[in-house]
């Protein structure tokens, strides 16, 4: 396997938003070349689209206010399928917005992180969650499941290959949405709601597909992201 490109562990917001610019994106990331490759069936629950546009707000109103701008339509029904395209496209635009054309791919990592809570909103995913212990390798199972199921993306298999007290070991396949950036702070996200605390290592085989090895360091108190 090969190693990930760099994805950024911290990153700064601007002092002020940039204004979005699908070129300025195009330019500083594969983003082009990306779409082209994705399906046109390959889709995603409106729930994530929210949770953009909620996060935007979180970022501030300005950012708030320019990717609303951009896009125009902003709120989705949280159940219904949307192309993922459409999803990667917004999620690199807030990112540039947000922090910057030079610090997408890290801004992506940051942005990502609160997807689980999206999806833990909707009415399936607070059943999910009810029935489930709540720790980190649970909602990793759990997690397992809804993407077996379909419930969460249409193309995407996700896999648990190992698990052990001190690592996990996360399979992807068909993940359109950046693996290296997007997916690693999905499960620091994840990890973050159950209070774990963890260190998220992928390993690509192709851009769509590999692993995510999740050196599990032991708990901590949750905070704010």
């Amino acid at each position: 396997m090969e190693p990930a490109r760099e994805n950024g562990a911290q990153v700064e917001a601007l002092l002020r938003p940039e204004a979005a610019s699908l070129e300025a994106c195009e330019q500083a990331t594969d983003l082009s070349w990306r779409l082209a490759q994705i399906p046109g069936d390959a889709c995603c629950r409106g729930a994530f689209f929210n949770m953009l546009d909620e996060r935007a707000g979180t970022l501030g109103a300005e950012t708030q206010e320019e990717y609303r701008r951009f896009f125009r339509m902003y709120r989705f029904a949280s159940f219904k399928m949307f192309p993922v395209s459409d999803y990667l496209t917004r999620l690199v635009v807030l990112s540039q917005i947000h922090y910057g054309a030079a610090h997408i791919y890290a801004g992506v990592r940051k942005l990502q992180s609160g997807a689980f809570d999206a999806w833990g909103e909707t009415l399936l995913g607070k059943a999910a969650v009810a029935v489930v212990d709540p720790s980190f390798a649970s909602m990793l199972r759990m997690l397992e499941r809804a993407y077996a199921s379909r419930t969460v993306v249409s193309h995407t298999r996700l896999r648990l290959v190992s698990e052990s007290t001190t690592e996990i070991v996360v399979e992807l396949e068909q993940e359109y949405v950046y693996i290296e950036h997007a997916m690693v702070g999905a499960i620091e996200g994840v990890a973050h709601v159950c209070g774990a605390e963890v260190v998220v290592t992928p390993e690509l085989r192709g851009p769509f597909d590999g692993i995510l090895r999740i050196a599990l360091l032991g708990t901590t108190r949750n905070g704010d992201r």
